[in-house]
Protein backbone atom coordinates (compact mmCIF):
# COMPACT_ATOMS: atom_id res chain seq x y z
CA UNK A 1 0.00 0.00 0.00
CA UNK A 2 2.91 2.59 0.78
CA UNK A 3 4.67 1.60 -2.34
CA UNK A 4 1.36 2.62 -4.29
CA UNK A 5 0.96 5.54 -2.17
CA UNK A 6 4.69 6.23 -3.02
CA UNK A 7 3.90 6.06 -7.49
CA UNK A 8 0.99 7.65 -6.86
CA UNK A 9 2.55 10.77 -5.49
CA UNK A 10 5.30 10.60 -7.57
CA UNK A 11 3.08 10.61 -11.11
CA UNK A 12 1.12 12.71 -9.90
CA UNK A 13 4.07 15.67 -9.39
CA UNK A 14 5.40 14.23 -12.75
CA UNK A 15 8.77 12.45 -11.35
CA UNK A 16 7.71 8.88 -12.80
CA UNK A 17 5.44 8.08 -15.18
CA UNK A 18 6.29 4.31 -15.96
CA UNK A 19 3.77 3.11 -13.98
CA UNK A 20 0.73 5.54 -16.13
CA UNK A 21 -0.37 1.95 -17.56
CA UNK A 22 0.04 0.15 -13.96
CA UNK A 23 -3.19 -0.44 -12.27
CA UNK A 24 -3.76 1.58 -8.52
CA UNK A 25 -6.15 0.58 -5.91
CA UNK A 26 -7.02 3.58 -4.16
CA UNK A 27 -8.54 2.24 -0.66
CA UNK A 28 -10.97 5.14 0.02
CA UNK A 29 -14.36 4.91 1.64
CA UNK A 30 -16.25 3.83 -1.56
CA UNK A 31 -13.61 1.03 -2.19
CA UNK A 32 -13.25 -0.45 0.94
CA UNK A 33 -17.19 -0.66 1.36
CA UNK A 34 -17.00 -2.70 -2.42
CA UNK A 35 -14.50 -4.49 -1.23
CA UNK A 36 -16.30 -5.87 1.44
CA UNK A 37 -19.41 -6.77 0.11
CA UNK A 38 -18.03 -8.73 -2.25
CA UNK A 39 -15.80 -10.17 -0.08
CA UNK A 40 -18.96 -11.22 2.53
CA UNK A 41 -21.28 -12.11 -0.57
CA UNK A 42 -18.97 -13.90 -3.58
CA UNK A 43 -16.37 -15.02 -1.77
CA UNK A 44 -18.58 -16.40 1.38
CA UNK A 45 -15.99 -14.83 4.09
CA UNK A 46 -16.14 -14.52 7.64
CA UNK A 47 -15.74 -11.22 9.20
CA UNK A 48 -12.17 -12.60 10.57
CA UNK A 49 -11.12 -13.35 6.85
CA UNK A 50 -12.00 -9.78 6.10
CA UNK A 51 -10.36 -8.41 8.00
CA UNK A 52 -7.39 -10.28 7.06
CA UNK A 53 -7.07 -9.57 3.81
CA UNK A 54 -7.16 -5.87 4.98
CA UNK A 55 -4.38 -6.34 6.77
CA UNK A 56 -2.26 -8.94 4.99
CA UNK A 57 -2.70 -7.17 1.53
CA UNK A 58 -4.11 -3.75 1.95
CA UNK A 59 -1.73 -3.07 5.52
CA UNK A 60 -4.82 -1.44 6.75
CA UNK A 61 -7.13 -2.17 9.92
CA UNK A 62 -11.15 -2.81 9.78
CA UNK A 63 -12.95 -3.00 12.08
CA UNK A 64 -15.45 -6.03 12.91
CA UNK A 65 -17.63 -2.74 13.43
CA UNK A 66 -17.34 -1.04 10.14
CA UNK A 67 -17.57 -4.32 8.40
CA UNK A 68 -21.05 -4.88 10.23
CA UNK A 69 -21.72 -1.24 9.58
CA UNK A 70 -21.60 -1.91 5.57
CA UNK A 71 -23.31 -5.11 5.50
CA UNK A 72 -26.50 -3.59 7.71
CA UNK A 73 -26.34 -0.46 5.22
CA UNK A 74 -26.03 -2.59 2.18
CA UNK A 75 -29.06 -4.39 3.25
CA UNK A 76 -31.30 -1.18 4.13
CA UNK A 77 -30.26 -0.48 0.36
CA UNK A 78 -31.05 -3.64 -0.91
CA UNK A 79 -34.74 -3.95 0.86
CA UNK A 80 -35.20 -0.46 -0.96
CA UNK A 81 -34.27 -1.91 -4.05
CA UNK A 82 -35.96 -5.06 -3.70
CA UNK A 83 -39.77 -3.07 -3.18
CA UNK A 84 -39.06 -1.90 -6.68
CA UNK A 85 -38.80 -4.86 -8.49
CA UNK A 86 -42.33 -5.40 -10.46
CA UNK A 87 -43.36 -8.98 -10.21
CA UNK A 88 -46.03 -9.38 -12.67
CA UNK A 89 -44.15 -11.20 -15.16
CA UNK A 90 -43.75 -14.67 -13.09
CA UNK A 91 -46.21 -16.82 -13.82
CA UNK A 92 -45.45 -20.08 -12.52
CA UNK A 93 -43.93 -20.12 -8.64
CA UNK A 94 -42.29 -22.51 -6.59
CA UNK A 95 -42.67 -21.94 -3.01
CA UNK A 96 -41.56 -24.27 -0.23
CA UNK A 97 -40.02 -23.75 3.48
CA UNK A 98 -36.39 -24.07 4.31
CA UNK A 99 -34.89 -23.96 7.57
CA UNK A 100 -32.14 -22.62 9.80
CA UNK A 101 -31.91 -23.35 13.60
CA UNK A 102 -35.17 -24.83 13.19
CA UNK A 103 -37.38 -21.64 11.88
CA UNK A 104 -38.64 -21.54 8.83
CA UNK A 105 -37.67 -19.21 5.76
CA UNK A 106 -40.61 -18.81 3.69
CA UNK A 107 -39.20 -18.98 0.06
CA UNK A 108 -40.77 -18.08 -3.36
CA UNK A 109 -38.71 -18.47 -6.97
CA UNK A 110 -39.86 -18.30 -10.70
CA UNK A 111 -38.79 -21.77 -11.95
CA UNK A 112 -38.45 -20.11 -15.20
CA UNK A 113 -36.32 -16.60 -14.68
CA UNK A 114 -34.86 -17.97 -11.55
CA UNK A 115 -35.77 -15.05 -9.89
CA UNK A 116 -36.16 -15.22 -6.06
CA UNK A 117 -39.17 -13.03 -4.71
CA UNK A 118 -39.09 -14.42 -1.24
CA UNK A 119 -37.06 -15.22 1.12
CA UNK A 120 -37.85 -14.39 4.48
CA UNK A 121 -37.24 -15.75 8.04
CA UNK A 122 -40.36 -16.10 9.77
CA UNK A 123 -41.91 -17.12 13.25
CA UNK A 124 -43.77 -19.78 12.02
CA UNK A 125 -45.48 -21.32 8.11
CA UNK A 126 -48.75 -21.11 9.10
CA UNK A 127 -51.36 -20.95 7.16
CA UNK A 128 -51.80 -17.23 8.13
CA UNK A 129 -48.24 -16.64 8.16
CA UNK A 130 -47.68 -18.06 4.60
CA UNK A 131 -50.72 -15.59 3.36
CA UNK A 132 -49.40 -12.55 5.05
CA UNK A 133 -46.03 -13.00 2.58
CA UNK A 134 -47.78 -13.83 -0.25
CA UNK A 135 -50.35 -11.12 -0.09
CA UNK A 136 -47.22 -8.59 0.45
CA UNK A 137 -45.77 -10.24 -2.68
CA UNK A 138 -49.44 -9.70 -4.64
CA UNK A 139 -48.87 -6.27 -3.95
CA UNK A 140 -46.01 -6.04 -5.66
CA UNK A 141 -48.17 -7.43 -9.28
CA UNK A 142 -47.44 -11.23 -8.14
CA UNK A 143 -50.19 -12.93 -9.89
CA UNK A 144 -49.21 -16.20 -10.85
CA UNK A 145 -51.14 -18.82 -13.09
CA UNK A 146 -49.32 -22.59 -11.00
CA UNK A 147 -48.40 -22.51 -7.91
CA UNK A 148 -45.29 -25.65 -7.50
CA UNK A 149 -45.27 -26.59 -4.16
CA UNK A 150 -44.99 -29.88 -1.82
CA UNK A 151 -48.27 -30.79 0.25
CA UNK A 152 -47.31 -28.46 3.91
CA UNK A 153 -50.23 -28.05 5.78
CA UNK A 154 -49.40 -24.66 6.29
CA UNK A 155 -48.80 -23.48 2.87
CA UNK A 156 -51.57 -25.65 1.70
CA UNK A 157 -53.51 -23.80 3.44
CA UNK A 158 -52.45 -20.39 3.14
CA UNK A 159 -52.19 -20.06 -0.57
CA UNK A 160 -56.10 -20.20 -1.68
CA UNK A 161 -56.47 -17.44 1.11
CA UNK A 162 -54.07 -14.90 -1.49
CA UNK A 163 -54.41 -16.79 -4.76
CA UNK A 164 -57.85 -18.75 -4.85
CA UNK A 165 -58.50 -19.76 -8.27
CA UNK A 166 -54.35 -20.53 -8.92
CA UNK A 167 -53.33 -24.31 -10.17
CA UNK A 168 -51.76 -26.28 -7.98
CA UNK A 169 -48.67 -28.34 -9.53
CA UNK A 170 -47.71 -30.80 -6.75
CA UNK A 171 -44.04 -31.19 -6.71
CA UNK A 172 -42.85 -34.26 -8.34
CA UNK A 173 -39.47 -34.42 -6.46
CA UNK A 174 -41.06 -35.21 -3.18
CA UNK A 175 -43.70 -37.05 -4.50
CA UNK A 176 -41.63 -39.45 -4.92
CA UNK A 177 -38.86 -39.25 -2.49
CA UNK A 178 -40.87 -41.08 0.25
CA UNK A 179 -41.55 -43.79 -2.57
CA UNK A 180 -38.05 -44.04 -3.48
CA UNK A 181 -36.68 -45.13 -0.34
CA UNK A 182 -38.96 -48.09 0.48
CA UNK A 183 -37.41 -48.98 -2.87
CA UNK A 184 -34.27 -48.64 -1.34
CA UNK A 185 -35.21 -50.60 1.36
CA UNK A 186 -36.51 -53.59 -0.65
CA UNK A 187 -32.97 -53.56 -2.10
CA UNK A 188 -31.41 -53.53 0.95
CA UNK A 189 -33.66 -56.44 2.33
CA UNK A 190 -32.80 -58.68 -1.07
CA UNK A 191 -29.12 -57.86 -0.85
CA UNK A 192 -29.21 -59.28 3.21
CA UNK A 193 -30.72 -62.17 2.35
CA UNK A 194 -28.07 -63.05 -0.79
CA UNK A 195 -25.18 -62.23 1.82
CA UNK A 196 -26.98 -64.91 3.97
CA UNK A 197 -26.74 -66.98 1.45
CA UNK A 198 -23.42 -66.83 0.49
CA UNK A 199 -22.70 -67.08 3.98
CA UNK A 200 -24.30 -70.52 4.41
CA UNK A 201 -22.67 -71.74 1.52
CA UNK A 202 -19.15 -70.68 2.14
CA UNK A 203 -19.74 -72.93 5.62
CA UNK A 204 -20.69 -75.58 3.92
CA UNK A 205 -17.94 -76.07 1.52
CA UNK A 206 -15.75 -76.11 4.78
CA UNK A 207 -14.13 -78.61 6.21
CA UNK A 208 -16.90 -79.69 8.72
CA UNK A 209 -20.32 -78.99 7.15
CA UNK A 210 -22.89 -79.21 9.12
CA UNK A 211 -26.91 -80.53 8.43
CA UNK A 212 -28.29 -77.60 10.40
CA UNK A 213 -26.70 -75.51 7.17
CA UNK A 214 -28.16 -77.15 4.39
CA UNK A 215 -31.73 -76.47 6.00
CA UNK A 216 -30.78 -73.23 7.17
CA UNK A 217 -29.77 -72.91 3.15
CA UNK A 218 -32.58 -74.04 1.83
CA UNK A 219 -34.79 -71.70 3.84
CA UNK A 220 -33.22 -69.07 3.17
CA UNK A 221 -32.62 -69.12 -0.31
CA UNK A 222 -36.71 -69.43 -0.90
CA UNK A 223 -36.58 -65.86 0.79
CA UNK A 224 -33.61 -64.62 -1.50
CA UNK A 225 -35.56 -65.69 -4.37
CA UNK A 226 -39.16 -64.33 -3.13
CA UNK A 227 -36.80 -60.92 -1.73
CA UNK A 228 -34.98 -60.75 -5.32
CA UNK A 229 -38.68 -61.02 -7.30
CA UNK A 230 -40.04 -57.90 -5.44
CA UNK A 231 -37.60 -55.72 -5.20
CA UNK A 232 -37.20 -56.42 -9.33
CA UNK A 233 -41.01 -56.36 -10.26
CA UNK A 234 -41.55 -53.31 -7.67
CA UNK A 235 -37.83 -51.41 -9.21
CA UNK A 236 -39.33 -51.84 -13.00
CA UNK A 237 -42.76 -50.20 -11.76
CA UNK A 238 -41.07 -47.68 -9.63
CA UNK A 239 -39.37 -46.62 -12.89
CA UNK A 240 -42.25 -46.50 -15.05
CA UNK A 241 -43.94 -44.11 -12.68
CA UNK A 242 -40.92 -42.31 -12.56
CA UNK A 243 -41.43 -41.58 -16.39
CA UNK A 244 -44.78 -41.14 -16.26
CA UNK A 245 -44.07 -38.02 -13.92
CA UNK A 246 -42.15 -36.71 -16.59
CA UNK A 247 -42.20 -35.55 -20.21
CA UNK A 248 -43.10 -38.98 -21.15
CA UNK A 249 -44.79 -38.36 -24.61
CA UNK A 250 -47.94 -39.56 -23.72
CA UNK A 251 -51.46 -37.56 -23.70
CA UNK A 252 -52.81 -36.55 -20.16
CA UNK A 253 -55.58 -38.96 -20.53
CA UNK A 254 -53.28 -41.78 -21.14
CA UNK A 255 -50.43 -40.89 -18.49
CA UNK A 256 -53.86 -40.76 -15.62
CA UNK A 257 -54.74 -44.32 -17.22
CA UNK A 258 -51.05 -45.95 -16.91
CA UNK A 259 -50.38 -44.12 -13.57
CA UNK A 260 -53.17 -45.65 -12.02
CA UNK A 261 -52.51 -49.04 -12.96
CA UNK A 262 -49.02 -48.88 -11.97
CA UNK A 263 -49.94 -47.92 -8.44
CA UNK A 264 -52.30 -51.09 -8.79
CA UNK A 265 -49.92 -53.16 -9.67
CA UNK A 266 -47.31 -52.01 -6.71
CA UNK A 267 -50.44 -52.31 -4.58
CA UNK A 268 -50.73 -55.75 -5.58
CA UNK A 269 -47.32 -56.74 -4.84
CA UNK A 270 -46.29 -54.64 -1.82
CA UNK A 271 -49.55 -56.02 0.08
CA UNK A 272 -48.17 -56.77 3.60
CA UNK A 273 -45.67 -53.88 3.60
CA UNK A 274 -47.39 -50.85 5.03
CA UNK A 275 -44.47 -48.07 4.59
CA UNK A 276 -44.85 -48.86 0.53
CA UNK A 277 -48.51 -48.99 0.81
CA UNK A 278 -48.50 -45.41 2.39
CA UNK A 279 -46.76 -44.10 -0.04
CA UNK A 280 -48.86 -45.71 -3.06
CA UNK A 281 -51.85 -44.03 -1.59
CA UNK A 282 -50.02 -40.95 -0.59
CA UNK A 283 -48.82 -40.88 -4.78
CA UNK A 284 -52.53 -41.83 -5.84
CA UNK A 285 -53.90 -38.74 -4.06
CA UNK A 286 -51.64 -36.42 -5.17
CA UNK A 287 -51.83 -37.71 -8.96
CA UNK A 288 -54.72 -34.83 -10.37
CA UNK A 289 -51.48 -32.57 -9.39
CA UNK A 290 -48.10 -34.31 -10.19
CA UNK A 291 -50.06 -34.62 -13.76
CA UNK A 292 -50.61 -31.10 -13.91
CA UNK A 293 -47.93 -30.27 -16.01
CA UNK A 294 -48.92 -31.95 -18.79
CA UNK A 295 -52.42 -30.52 -18.83
CA UNK A 296 -50.81 -26.86 -18.73
CA UNK A 297 -48.18 -28.14 -21.87
CA UNK A 298 -51.13 -28.96 -23.86
CA UNK A 299 -52.68 -26.12 -23.39
CA UNK A 300 -49.22 -24.38 -24.28
CA UNK A 301 -49.45 -26.25 -27.65
CA UNK A 302 -52.74 -25.35 -28.76
CA UNK A 303 -51.62 -21.51 -27.81
CA UNK A 304 -48.62 -21.44 -29.71
CA UNK A 305 -50.50 -23.27 -32.69
CA UNK A 306 -52.96 -20.23 -32.70
CA UNK A 307 -49.56 -17.53 -32.47
CA UNK A 308 -47.53 -18.94 -34.98
CA UNK A 309 -50.43 -21.00 -37.15
CA UNK A 310 -48.59 -24.28 -36.95
CA UNK A 311 -51.22 -26.95 -37.05
CA UNK A 312 -51.73 -28.03 -33.09
CA UNK A 313 -51.00 -31.65 -33.88
CA UNK A 314 -47.55 -30.85 -35.36
CA UNK A 315 -46.45 -30.18 -31.67
CA UNK A 316 -48.14 -33.12 -30.58
CA UNK A 317 -46.37 -35.19 -32.74
CA UNK A 318 -42.94 -33.76 -31.33
CA UNK A 319 -44.38 -34.81 -28.15
CA UNK A 320 -45.04 -38.36 -28.78
CA UNK A 321 -42.14 -38.58 -30.08
CA UNK A 322 -40.70 -38.39 -26.33
CA UNK A 323 -41.57 -42.01 -26.06
CA UNK A 324 -39.48 -43.78 -28.27
CA UNK A 325 -35.45 -43.39 -28.04
CA UNK A 326 -33.63 -40.86 -30.53
CA UNK A 327 -31.74 -43.80 -32.15
CA UNK A 328 -34.51 -46.13 -32.61
CA UNK A 329 -35.80 -47.08 -36.17
CA UNK A 330 -39.67 -45.58 -35.50
CA UNK A 331 -38.43 -42.49 -34.10
CA UNK A 332 -36.30 -41.77 -36.87
CA UNK A 333 -38.69 -42.28 -39.27
CA UNK A 334 -41.02 -40.51 -37.34
CA UNK A 335 -38.49 -37.55 -37.13
CA UNK A 336 -37.66 -37.56 -41.18
CA UNK A 337 -41.24 -37.44 -41.78
CA UNK A 338 -42.09 -34.46 -39.87
CA UNK A 339 -39.09 -32.89 -41.24
CA UNK A 340 -40.02 -33.29 -44.59
CA UNK A 341 -43.75 -32.55 -43.75
CA UNK A 342 -43.08 -29.05 -42.43
CA UNK A 343 -40.02 -28.14 -44.93
CA UNK A 344 -38.65 -24.40 -43.63
CA UNK A 345 -41.41 -24.60 -40.90
CA UNK A 346 -39.63 -27.31 -39.25
CA UNK A 347 -36.50 -25.00 -36.99
CA UNK A 348 -39.66 -22.59 -36.09
CA UNK A 349 -41.84 -25.84 -34.59
CA UNK A 350 -38.87 -27.39 -32.76
CA UNK A 351 -37.71 -23.85 -31.59
CA UNK A 352 -41.25 -23.22 -30.33
CA UNK A 353 -42.02 -26.58 -28.93
CA UNK A 354 -38.81 -26.86 -27.08
CA UNK A 355 -39.59 -23.24 -25.12
CA UNK A 356 -42.66 -25.38 -24.28
CA UNK A 357 -40.44 -27.69 -22.66
CA UNK A 358 -38.35 -25.12 -21.03
CA UNK A 359 -40.91 -23.28 -19.58
CA UNK A 360 -43.08 -25.68 -18.02
CA UNK A 361 -42.27 -26.90 -15.09
CA UNK A 362 -42.92 -29.62 -12.41
CA UNK A 363 -40.65 -29.41 -9.48
CA UNK A 364 -39.50 -26.94 -7.21
CA UNK A 365 -35.88 -27.80 -7.53
CA UNK A 366 -35.16 -23.99 -7.59
CA UNK A 367 -36.06 -23.40 -3.90
CA UNK A 368 -33.97 -26.51 -3.38
CA UNK A 369 -30.91 -24.99 -5.52
CA UNK A 370 -31.60 -21.95 -3.47
CA UNK A 371 -31.32 -23.93 -0.38
CA UNK A 372 -27.67 -25.21 -1.43
CA UNK A 373 -25.94 -21.96 -2.01
CA UNK A 374 -27.62 -20.66 1.23
CA UNK A 375 -26.31 -23.30 3.59
CA UNK A 376 -22.65 -22.10 2.24
CA UNK A 377 -23.31 -18.55 4.26
CA UNK A 378 -24.97 -20.29 7.42
CA UNK A 379 -21.94 -22.51 7.86
CA UNK A 380 -19.93 -19.60 7.65
CA UNK A 381 -22.04 -17.56 9.85
CA UNK A 382 -23.64 -20.22 11.98
CA UNK A 383 -26.98 -17.97 11.78
CA UNK A 384 -27.95 -15.92 9.18
CA UNK A 385 -29.31 -12.27 10.67
CA UNK A 386 -32.91 -11.87 9.39
CA UNK A 387 -31.90 -8.09 7.34
CA UNK A 388 -28.76 -10.67 5.57
CA UNK A 389 -31.72 -12.29 3.71
CA UNK A 390 -32.56 -9.30 1.30
CA UNK A 391 -29.18 -8.80 0.75
CA UNK A 392 -28.73 -12.54 -0.79
CA UNK A 393 -31.88 -12.50 -2.25
CA UNK A 394 -30.93 -9.23 -4.71
CA UNK A 395 -27.20 -10.39 -4.99
CA UNK A 396 -28.15 -13.41 -6.00
CA UNK A 397 -31.30 -12.12 -8.63
CA UNK A 398 -28.46 -9.49 -9.74
CA UNK A 399 -25.85 -11.72 -9.97
CA UNK A 400 -25.15 -13.43 -13.78
CA UNK A 401 -24.67 -17.06 -14.75
CA UNK A 402 -21.28 -17.34 -16.41
CA UNK A 403 -22.61 -21.08 -17.53
CA UNK A 404 -26.05 -22.67 -17.99
CA UNK A 405 -27.18 -25.90 -19.69
CA UNK A 406 -29.66 -23.23 -20.55
CA UNK A 407 -28.19 -20.90 -23.60
CA UNK A 408 -30.78 -18.08 -23.02
CA UNK A 409 -29.63 -17.83 -19.34
CA UNK A 410 -25.92 -17.29 -19.92
CA UNK A 411 -24.59 -13.82 -19.16
CA UNK A 412 -27.76 -12.63 -18.15
CA UNK A 413 -29.25 -12.27 -14.29
CA UNK A 414 -32.41 -13.85 -13.21
CA UNK A 415 -33.68 -10.25 -12.88
CA UNK A 416 -32.86 -9.55 -16.63
CA UNK A 417 -34.54 -12.57 -17.40
CA UNK A 418 -37.79 -11.94 -15.74
CA UNK A 419 -37.87 -8.66 -17.13
CA UNK A 420 -36.14 -9.31 -20.73
CA UNK A 421 -34.45 -5.92 -20.17
CA UNK A 422 -30.63 -5.08 -19.09
CA UNK A 423 -31.05 -4.32 -15.64
CA UNK A 424 -27.56 -3.10 -12.99
CA UNK A 425 -25.32 -5.30 -11.63
CA UNK A 426 -25.57 -6.39 -8.05
CA UNK A 427 -22.96 -3.17 -6.88
CA UNK A 428 -24.61 -0.61 -9.21
CA UNK A 429 -27.91 -1.57 -8.08
CA UNK A 430 -27.51 -0.69 -4.34
CA UNK A 431 -25.63 2.69 -5.52
CA UNK A 432 -21.72 1.27 -4.43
Amino acid sequence: MYEQKSKVAKQATGQENTVRDTPVLVLDKAAIERIILILTLECQSPNSGIQSFFEVICGINVSAGRISNVINEAAQRAQAYDDTIDLSGIGQMAIDEIFQCGKPVLTGVDPVSTYNFLLEEAADRTADTWAIYLEDRKDKGLNPETSINDGGTGLMAGLPQVFPDIEIQADTFHALQGMGKEVQKLERAAYKLISGEAGLKEKLAGKRPRAKHNESLAGIQAKMDGAIKMYDSIYILFAWLQALLNFSGYSLADTRILAEWVLSEMELLAAGNPGYIKEVVKIRKLLPGLLSFIGRLERGMRETAEKTGIPVDVFKHMYQQMAFSPDSPHGIESHCKLAMQLGEKYTEAQNEFNLLLDTTKKASSMVENLNGRIRVFIEVKRVIPTSFFVLLKVFFNTRKYRRSRYAARKGKSPLELLTNTSQPDFLEALGY
